[in-house]
């Protein structure tokens, strides 16, 4: 068994072994509960969280070419093609 030091905020910080073991993770929210003098911490089941837009760099790569030649090529036809 862990021990824990409460911290001035109520604040507690869960052992690496545990948190390995339970497979929580950075902003994971954990269900706390106290019943007959135990307190207990149920992992939440996880939601769907919302990526960074770092997630999204490069999935377009190679879409107008793939050399800086192309890439200018295929833009400046693109820009040719709009009705002005």
């Amino acid at each position: 068994m862990s021990t824990v030091r409460v911290r001035p905020k109520h604040q507690i910080t869960l052992p690496v072994s545990i948190v390995n073991q339970a497979g929580i993770h950075q902003d994971d929210l954990l269900e706390a509960d106290y019943v007959n003098g135990v307190i207990t911490l149920v992992p939440k089941a996880r939601q769907a969280r919302h990526g960074d837009i770092m997630d999204y760099a490069g999935i377009a790569r190679d879409v107008y070419g793939k050399t800086a030649e192309e890439v200018d090529a295929t833009i400046s036809q693109l820009r040719d093609e709009w009705e002005r």
